[in-house]
C-alpha cells in the first residue's frame, strides 16, 4: 500500500477482525509517508506491527534502521540474512523487538542466488537467536525442508499467498507458522471480510483446530 489514509483505515478494520493477525508495513508505504506511518498505525491498533524494511546494510547502519523502526512502534523488523551474521547479531543485540531474517524469497532470482546458501543462513541465524525467518509459501518443499533445521522457538512467516500463486494453508501445513497476505486483502472490496475468509480457509486446512 502507498496511501496513508487507506492503510490506517485498513488497520482499524482488521483490529476487529476474527483471526490472528499482524500488520506488515512495507517500504512503498514508508517511502510515501515516512517513519511516522509506523507510529500512526501503532496508535490505531493493538495488533503486532512488523516493519518490513528488508534491512541489508553494514552492522552499524542495519542496527540504526532497526532502532528507528522499533522506537516508532514496530514490534518486529525484517532484515536480510545474506548480509552476514555480524549485521544480524547487531540488530538482535538491540533487544527491542523481534528480528525476522529473510532466508528465501518467492521470485525466481531467489532460487538462483539464495537457495544455494539458505541452509547455512538458516542454521547460522538460528544460532544467533533470531525470532523468525521468512520462507516462501510458493515453494512448500523448501518450507518443509528448511523448517526442520530450526529450533521450536523460531517461527516461520511465508509470503506469496493468492497473488503469487500459493493458497491459504499451503505453507502452514508444510511447517510455517504464519502466512503473509497482501493484495488479496488490501485490494479487496471488503478487506476485513477477505482477511477473515482467508483465516477460516487456513483453519479448515488444519482440520478446524
Amino acid at each position: 500500500m502507498e496511501d496513508r489514509a487507506s492503510a490506517i483505515r485498513l488497520t482499524e478494520e482488521l483490529s476487529g477482525a476474527e483471526g490472528n493477525f499482524a500488520i506488515k508495513i512495507g517500504r512503498p508505504l514508508e517511502m510515501q509517508t515516512g517513519k511516522e506511518i509506523i507510529s500512526r498505525i501503532r496508535d490505531a491498533t493493538d495488533i503486532p506491527i512488523i516493519y518490513d524494511g528488508k534491512i541489508a546494510d553494514i552492522p552499524y547502519i542495519s542496527a540504526k534502521i532497526a532502532d528507528i523502526a522499533y522506537d516508532a512502534g514496530a514490534d518486529a523488523v525484517i532484515m536480510h540474512a545474506f548480509v552476514g551474521m555480524d549485521a544480524v547479531r547487531e540488530v538482535v543485540n538491540l533487544k527491542k523487538g523481534d528480528v525476522i531474517t529473510v532466508i528465501e524469497m518467492t521470485h525466481p532470482g531467489s532460487v538462483e542466488y539464495l537457495e544455494p546458501m539458505s541452509e547455512k543462513l538458516i542454521r547460522e541465524t538460528s544460532k544467533i537467536g533470531v525470532d523468525g525467518v521468512v520462507l516462501p509459501a510458493t515453494r512448500t518443499r523448501r518450507v518443509r525442508q528448511l523448517s526442520e533445521l530450526l529450533d521450536s522457538e523460531t517461527y516461520i512467516i511465508s509470503p506469496g499467498i493468492r497473488a503469487q500463486g500459493a493458497e491459504p494453508g499451503d505453507a502452514i501445513i508444510n511447517g510455517s507458522d504464519y502466512e503473509v497476505v497482501g493484495r488479496a486483502i488490501y485490494q479487496s472490496e471488503n478487506p476485513k471480510r477477505s482477511a477473515e475468509q482467508i483465516y477460516r480457509e487456513i483453519i479448515d486446512r488444519l482440520g478446524g483446530v
